[in-house]
Order: C-alpha cells, then structure tokens, then sequence
C-alpha cells in the first residue's frame, strides 16, 4: 500500500474514533458532572440480590438518565427508586453511599425491600428538596439522624420494617409538609414526639420500643395512626375523641 493510502486509512481511524469519543461524550453530557459521579459511587456500593438484573442497565459510557430507577429533569437527577418494583423480585444488597446527598436536585428516593444494610448517610439532609424518603423492609440499622430534620420540604418518611434503634428525633416532628410518617416494626425508642404539620394523615409507630405517655394532642388533620406493640402508658381519651 503506498503512502497515499496509509494516509487515507490512518486518517479513517482517526476520523472513526473522534466520532465515537463524541457520542459517547454526548450520552452523559447532559447529566451534571455532580450527578453523574454521585451515581456511580451509589452503583459502587450497591449489588443485585441473586434473581435480581436491576443494576445491569447502569452502563457509565450511556446517558445515566436512561438507568432503570433514574429520572432526570434537565441535567439533574430528581428521583431515584432502586431496585425492581415488581412484587416478589429480590431487591438490592451494600450500602447507600454518603454520595447521595450530591444530588441537590432529589424529590424523591426509595429502595425496595432487599438486604440494603448499614445506617443512613448523614449526607441525606443536605437534599433541601426531598419529599419523599422511602426505605423499606431493609436490614438499615442505627440511629435517624436528627439532621432530617433540615428537609422542610419533606413529606413522606417510610422506614418501616427495619433495624433501627434510638430515639426518633423530636426535628422531624417539626417539619411542615409531612403527611406520612410510617416507622413500624423497628426497635425504636423514647417517647413519641409532637407533630407540628397539619398535613400528617398517618402515623405509624407500631412494633418498637417507645415509652412514655402521648403527646398532648395530634394535627386535626390525622387520619390514621398506630402505636400499638410499644409500652406506652397514660390516657388515650384525648386522642380517640380526635379521631372520631
């Protein structure tokens, strides 16, 4: 071949990579470089129960906004539900990485049930937007951190079904916007604290720990709430006439 056509082939390759480079460039670029690190110390620490592919689609040279259980708006993630929401199917195992809370943009996050372990990332109160914070039937341990007491925009907190320990933090009980608070079946403990929020419609502390008497009065707005499987003592005439 002479050297016209080694030129022509040298300068083909060279043409075909920078094309490649460029779309896969393009595939994430419209992702926030915050983001898209974020999601990959998450993908680090986490791995597929046996029976489960729900990771499988979290190619890092493809646009992360097309991951199963990522949804974006613009270049910001604004959801992330891992694990297969089909009943049944085996969810995740590892730990949530402190990372999490690099996604300023979150509204909402969940994991279905599965053996995620370990304690709640401090980080997760530095998400001013969350509304929803959803972590079921989990082997999640530890104490809540009392820091959740920053989301003010929070307003659904399912931790049900877990190991956690401690008193819940008398912060998130000051939250505005919370409608739903569902921390049955751990080993919580301490006494159950005012809600402030005149949007809370249930209230769910069965099968833990708690002492103590009731707080002196519920938000009218209470629809649903149950404690029983705790030690609690004290009157309860108060709140089933607000109930009624």
């Amino acid at each position: 071949m002479g050297k016209q056509g080694r030129k022509r082939v040298v300068s083909s390759h060279a043409l075909f990579l920078v094309a490649l480079l460029q779309c896969g460039f393009l595939a994430f670029a419209i992702l926030d470089p915050l983001d898209f690190l974020a999601l990959q110390l998450i993908r680090k620490s986490l791995h597929d129960l046996s029976g489960s592919n729900f990771l499988a689609s979290w190619d890092f040279t493809s646009d992360p906004c097309n991951f199963t259980g990522v949804y974006c708006e613009s270049d910001k993630v604004i959801a992330l539900n891992l694990g297969d929401q089909r009943a049944g199917f085996p969810g995740l195992t590892g730990r949530i990485d402190p990372a999490i809370g690099k996604l300023s943009a979150l509204i909402e996050f969940s994991i279905v049930p599965g053996g995620v372990f370990g304690s709640l990332p401090r980080s997760i109160s530095q998400l001013k937007n969350l509304r929803v914070l959803a972590i079921t039937r989990n082997f999640i341990s530890g104490n809540i951190p009392a820091s959740l007491g920053r989301l003010r925009s929070l307003k659904t907190l399912d931790l049900s079904y877990n190991r956690l320990t401690g008193k819940f933090p008398r912060s998130i009980g000051t939250l505005p916007e919370l409608s739903n608070v569902i921390l049955c079946h751990n080993n919580l403990t301490g006494s159950v604290p005012p809600f402030l929020s005149q949007a809370l419609t249930r209230l769910d502390f069965k099968r833990n720990a708690l002492i103590g008497s009731l707080p002196d009065s519920f938000p009218h707005s209470l629809q649903f709430l149950s404690l029983s499987w705790n030690q609690l003592t004290g009157p309860v005439d108060g709140v089933l006439s607000m109930l009624d």
